[in-house]
This record gives structure tokens, sequence and C-alpha cells, in this order.
């Protein structure tokens, strides 16, 4: 048997943080225990299941799929292979959102959901919100669906993008969709995810194209469309937005300083 701090120091080319998020994960305890009890004697089965997830993040896997779960706005999100990992830059989007409207009866619809935390933060922080959230993917949706368990003001459905929403319901409409080039180099360091919510065709444009054109019908007078988009797409999708009726278009930085959301009305 071994202790805490020889077990941690098998961690090879791995942070001390992911090491001890393993070891906190298969012990069910909290990190600071990690810190506090690093001369404590492990047992022959942790030891076994701590090597090996600490097998599968040296062999790059990422260790939200490893530990099942990644932080979003200050909560757990579940997360599995059949889901994308929730990234910082997508809370911008959450922010912008949740200053367009007040906290009144408003209807907002969630495309390509995935885990669900999209849709979750904004029914969560906004009581008086009806959210509908939708995804193409049957897998992806039950993910969504566990981490929406207490959660009472959201509803999921599977669909294609705007298919099968009433017409006109919708004050605003949120969506990450997919936008990366089938040949970017990025997608090497995203081989885990689900490629199908990570790449679309005509250079990464065309689900964004679609959702452009397909929300005009679901949306109410004046009603918004909030879109993520890569960091080069910010004038393309521009020129969509403008091209498709979209009036008071703003272009949004993340929090890195890259272009990445589109904000815009839809007379």
């Amino acid at each position: 048997m071994s202790t805490v701090h020889e077990l941690l120091s098998k961690a090879d080319n791995i942070s001390l943080l992911d090491s001890q998020l393993i070891l906190g994960s298969v012990l069910g305890c909290s990190r600071t225990w990690i810190i506090a009890h690093h001369n404590d004697v492990v047992c022959e089965k942790i030891q076994k299941n701590f090597l090996s997830k600490l097998k599968r993040r040296m062999g790059g896997e990422p260790i939200a799929y490893i530990l099942g779960y990644r932080e979003f706005w200050s909560q757990n999100f579940l997360v599995d292979r059949n889901t994308l990992i929730p990234r910082p830059e997508t809370e911008c989007m959450v922010e912008i959102a949740l200053e367009q409207l007040p906290n009144t009866p408003t209807t907002v619809l969630d495309l390509g959901t995935g885990c669900g935390a999209i849709g979750i933060t904004l029914a969560t922080e906004r009581g008086n919100w009806h959210i509908i959230a939708n995804d193409i993917s049957g897998s992806a949706l039950k993910v969504a669906q566990r981490n929406a368990f207490n959660t009472k003001n959201i509803a999921f459905f599977r669909g294609n993008w705007c298919e099968a929403i009433r017409p006109g319901s919708i004050n605003l409409i949120v969506c990450n969709p997919p936008y990366i080039e089938r040949n970017d180099n990025h997608l090497n360091h995203l081989e885990y995810e689900p490629l199908s919510a990570l790449v679309s065709p005509d250079r990464g444009l065309y689900d964004l194209r679609q959702v452009i054109k397909e929300s005009r019908s679901l949306l109410v007078k004046d009603g918004l469309l909030i879109l993520e988009h890569g960091y080069l797409q910010r004038d393309k999708v521009y020129q969509l937005l403008h091209n498709h009726g979209y009036i008071n278009i703003e272009m949004f930085d993340d929090l890195s300083g890259k272009p990445r959301i589109a904000l815009a009305r839809f007379r």
C-alpha cells in the first residue's frame, strides 16, 4: 500500500492539481482533504482505481471526462463523451443573455443544449423565464436532463435546430453551434469530444447560417438571438446576421479578448 503523497508522485507529465482532483474523486473527498492528509495510507483497491484514471489523464483524456463533471457558472455539470465540455468563454454568452431581459415571464430557446449548461444556468438565474432546450443527440439530452433534475422552469426535447418550435413564440434564442472547420488544427486537442458538436461544413459556417436563417420565424418582434462563433468568424457572422434582416448587431470578445459572441435583434 502507498501513502497519498506516494500516489501523487506517480503522476508524471500532468499537473498536481489534476492528480489531486483524480485522487479526490476516487476517495470521495475534497482536494483540501487530500492536501491535509498526504501521509495517510491508501488501500490497494483505491490505489488501483486511481492509477487507472491517472493513466487515462496521462494519455490525454480531458480531466472533465475522467471526473465526470465540469464547473460552469459555479455549478458542477455532469459530462461524458456524448457532450462537449463547457468552456469558460461560453459563460460570456450567459452573462450577455442575463443582461438583455428582466426576470419577468420570458420564453428562451437553448439550441443544441449539450449537457444543458447554458439553458440550466439561465433557468437557475431567472426563475420567471421558461427555458426550452433541444439537441439532436438523445445521449446528450439524457445528460442534460440529469443535470436539470431539480430545475423546474426548463423543458427538453430532441430536435435539429429550430424544427418543431411554434413560430413567433420565442423572446430569446441562445446557441453555441458547431463552428470549427474539418481540417482545423484545434481538433487535434479535441479528439475525445463529439465531432458532431464541434465541426461544421462550409468553413465552419454551415450551422451558424442555418441557425441565423431558421431563428427568424421563431422570434417575436424585437426578439433576440445570441450566438457563439469562432474567433476568426466575427465578420462573416456579422454579415450573415445583416443579410438575414437582423438589426442592432453587437459583437463581443470572450474572457481572453478573442471575438466570440454575437447579439442581434430581429425586427
